[in-house]
């Protein structure tokens, strides 16, 4: 089983062309924050063990561990998974519906509950969260249902899944036939070559922002920090600028592959005052914790704010940026 990029040698099944190994697909995967959340993953292979209809798949997206980069493979029933979704064009959504979020690497099932901004803002319940969201970070909620998605797709998204296929093809007849061929297991090996292109990216003394990988998604922080010097494999060694060693004897030092290195977001204005639903990150126990706004104090300099692991924090607005993603490295 490939676990490095390595190319998918599992031969062709019987099965429905988006079982077959290589095939990039979409999982049931239980959440500790939502139990209806799917994730990105491929097919391996089909699991031998059973007369079940079961399959080893990789995700995309989550780790086994987070230090060596290894993702995590496991096995799932076919009732667990369904082929990806062609992508959904912008569309405006109202109070009630149900729909799928893109939170935390995985699309997440709930409501939206309000409409802010002349619809280009949604406030979206999954179970006893309230979430900010944009259009564009929404799709409409599917089933995949007898081969058949319920809705089934409008004529837009049809036009975009035909030109998708329609890409493909050409990308045969020009010779990149194996880019697309389900079993060739490219896109592993895409994934492991910009990893190789990111080494020596941080430079002896650049300072940066290191996540916590010793804790899982749902209680992920980013610590300041300043690199050491490279150690190889996409390796440096890192000083952290507020956590210390456990005699308090200086700042503690750790070895840290570059997926979990960033350079410091770029500053950008903090408003004067958050408002309810806010993404923000939080300054505590020397990190930047993510957290949205739950209710704003009687005093306008304080907040009560809810980590992502459900903890409750008051801080003051001194403590609080708002919250930056890092997409395509920018």
């Amino acid at each position: 089983m490939s676990q490095k990029g390595k190319p998918i040698d599992a031969p062709a099944t019987e099965d429905p062309p988006y079982l077959q190994p290589g095939s990039i697909v979409e999982v049931n995967h239980e959440d500790n924050v939502c139990p209806r959340a799917r994730y990105t993953a491929i097919i391996m292979e089909r699991a031998a063990s059973t007369d079940d209809q079961r399959y080893v798949v990789q995700f995309t997206n989550l780790y086994q561990d987070r230090n060596s980069g290894t993702k995590l493979s496991k096995e799932y029933n076919s009732v667990d998974i369904r082929p990806l979704p062609p992508p959904q064009p912008p569309r405006k959504f109202k109070v009630g519906d149900i729909v799928e979020a893109f939170f935390d690497d995985g699309w997440y099932e709930g409501k939206i509950d309000q409409v802010l901004d002349d619809d280009r803002y949604y406030i979206f319940r999954m179970s006893s969260m309230f979430l900010l969201f944009g259009m564009n970070q929404l799709r409409l909620h599917r089933t995949w249902l007898n081969g058949n998605w319920v809705p089934p797709l409008d004529e837009s998204e049809l036009a975009v899944e035909e030109e998708d296929s329609t890409e493909k093809m050409m990308e045969s007849e020009t010779g990149n036939a194996e880019a697309s061929k389900a079993g060739t297991g490219n896109i592993l090996e895409e994934s492991d070559q910009k990893t190789k292109e990111k080494e020596e990216e941080f430079s002896e003394g650049a300072h940066v922002e290191v996540t916590n990988i010793d804790g899982d998604s749902s209680n992920q922080a980013w610590f300041a920090a300043t690199i050491v010097k490279p150690v190889g494999n996409n390796r440096y060694l890192i000083r952290f600028e507020t956590l210390r060693t456990e005699d308090d004897t200086g700042f503690l030092e750790k070895e840290i592959d570059s997926l979990h290195i960033r350079p410091p977001p770029p500053h950008i204005p903090v408003p004067d005052q958050f408002k309810m639903f806010d993404h923000v990150e939080v300054l505590y126990k020397g990190g930047w914790w993510k957290g949205v706004i739950a209710e704003v104090l009687p005093d306008d300099s304080k907040y009560l704010i809810f980590l992502a692991n459900y903890d409750k924090l008051e801080c003051k607005h001194s403590d609080l940026r708002p919250r930056q993603g890092s997409i395509d490295e920018k």
